[in-house]
């Protein structure tokens, strides 16, 4: 028996419908047609369908992909029936609250970009997401920072994405995040304080933090070429980007301020604009922050404000 069929009994059970004749009447068809169609011999012309639908109180798009699905091939069975389930969903969801059918507008937008194995998310949901991100990671968290400011108390990513971190980290996923400073920040003692909070900040949270400067790492080719690689792929200027599980990576494509207070003073936050996700092969092998770590010639294990300042020193000397 095909879906349609079913249908079918459906009205001749609604209306008291006693026999092919009475049901072929009510459809306003011949009797040998609802007789094959009944039988799942014969799929209604999409006129029927929306017959059935309204006799049903049903929607006829529900109507028209049964109708699809019944004479669809075998091997093409399955793909009608995902489509009507994801029909069946949409028809579903109610008009109010507002939340909800904004929420499945954006589940949608989303499941529209799966083919391209690339999300992106702007504003708000930048942020959102990450932290959602950092919540499914299971092994490992791989991160570079050169706008590592954000991080700071009152700024975007303070404190839910690194609360999310220290969850993280006490599941077992061993997290390591590169700081990128530069000469002209660290010329500014107040943002050598904010670069030493940060690093506690992700230390006691129990990430593996990391540093570099900019004006050092720059000497390397390898470096060069992962900058050019972010470049390529529209990311920032100042990277900002995390490699989840050696399977998935994200990266910041431009950022902005938002003024936070509508009463007095507003204070400025740094936010990401717009977050690319990605999982596309050669995307991973290509920006891929791990090797970065392996730099030890540039790159150093944040041991602590003494350790850190004593690399600062020396980095300072080298520049002077």
């Amino acid at each position: 028996m095909s879906d349609i069929s079913t249908y079918l009994e459906a009205i001749k059970e609604r209306f008291d419908l006693s026999s092919d004749y009475t049901l072929a009447k009510k459809l306003g068809i011949a009797q040998p047609e609802a007789n094959l169609m009944r039988r799942g011999l014969k799929i209604p012309k999409p006129e029927v369908c929306i017959k059935i639908a309204k006799l049903l109180d049903k929607n006829p798009v529900e109507l028209l992909l049964i109708a699809q699905k019944d004479k669809a091939p075998p091997s093409a069975k399955e793909y009608w029936t995902l489509a009507l389930t994801a029909v069946d969903v949409m028809l579903h969801v109610p008009k109010s609250p507002k939340y909800i059918p904004r929420k499945v507008e954006a589940i949608g937008r989303e499941l529209r970009q799966l083919e391209t194995q690339t999300l992106t998310y702007e504003g708000a949901e930048a942020n959102a997401e990450a932290v959602r991100l950092v919540q499914t990671a299971e092994h490992s968290i791989d991160a570079i920072m050169e706008r590592w400011n954000i991080w700071k108390k009152g700024e975007a990513l303070y404190p839910n994405y690194l609360l999310a971190n220290q969850e993280a980290a006490k599941r077992g996923v061993i997290i390591r995040r590169l700081l990128v400073l530069t000469r002209e920040q660290l010329q500014q003692e107040s943002v050598v304080a904010d670069a030493i909070q940060v690093m506690d900040d992700q230390h006691r949270a129990g990430i593996k933090v990391f540093f570099a400067f900019r004006e050092e790492l720059e000497r390397s080719p390898a470096f060069r070429r992962f900058e050019e690689d972010y470049k390529k792929q529209g990311a920032a200027p100042d990277i900002n980007a995390a490699m989840f599980d050696s399977e998935i990576l994200i990266f910041s494509q431009s950022y902005g301020q938002a003024q936070l207070g509508v009463i007095g003073t507003p204070t400025p936050i740094t936010m990401i604009n717009q977050l690319e996700i990605t999982w596309k092969p050669d995307v991973i092998r290509d920006l891929n922050p791990a090797p970065l770590f392996d730099m030890t010639r540039y790159v150093f294990e944040y041991g602590g404000p003494p350790a850190f300042k004593m690399e600062l020193a020396r980095f300072k000397r080298s520049v002077a």
